[in-house]
């Protein structure tokens, strides 16, 4: 099992309301994302996009979608990020980056967003330039981030590595 858990500095908060905002093509990002929102007591929002991700077609035209940086014609979303006091982005990492979903709402969103917090699932590597990319488009540097491997996600191996996270996002508004 390989992940990786990076924490950041604390920010005092009190009853901090948190949201978990997420894209997942083929569920495993979802099933991370579902899980943080129950240790969390956070809301949800899934992003859906016009375009149809499903299949190999899917596959390929959101890679490159991802690579050339190309925005997504997202579904309209029910909730709005300044109402939290944290946001949880949790993106798959698709063509060494973060996908366009996740994207095109970090670009519309980041003003909005008080903290955030960054997950990159991923089948092998480039969660890295994932997260410089989110923290560009966010124009602030997340209070953690947190990398897990697909393969891993499938197999249930990811407990200590969610605990941990979770804990620390929790820790932010005690």
């Amino acid at each position: 099992m390989k992940y990786a858990v990076r924490l950041g500095g604390y920010v005092e908060g009190k009853d901090m309301k948190t949201l978990v905002v997420f894209y997942s093509r083929t569920g495993c990002t979802r099933r991370v994302a579902e899980d943080l929102a129950r240790r969390l007591g956070a809301d949800q929002e899934e992003l859906k996009e016009q375009a149809d991700r499903s299949g190999a077609a899917g596959y390929i035209a959101g890679g490159r979608d991802a690579m050339l940086k190309h925005p997504a014609d997202l579904l309209p979303v029910a909730r709005k990020p300044e109402d939290y006091d944290m946001i949880v982005v949790a993106t798959p990492v698709w063509a060494f980056t973060l996908c366009p979903a996740i994207r095109t709402w970090l670009q519309r969103e980041a003003s909005h967003v008080r903290r955030v917090a960054f997950v990159c699932t991923q089948g092998g590597r480039g969660a890295g330039r994932a997260i410089q990319h989110m923290r560009e488009i966010a124009g602030r540097d997340p209070v953690a981030t947190l990398v897990l491997l697909e393969r891993d996600v499938r197999a249930g191996a990811c407990e200590d590595a969610l605990a941990t996270f979770a804990s620390e996002i929790a820790r932010i508004g005690a």
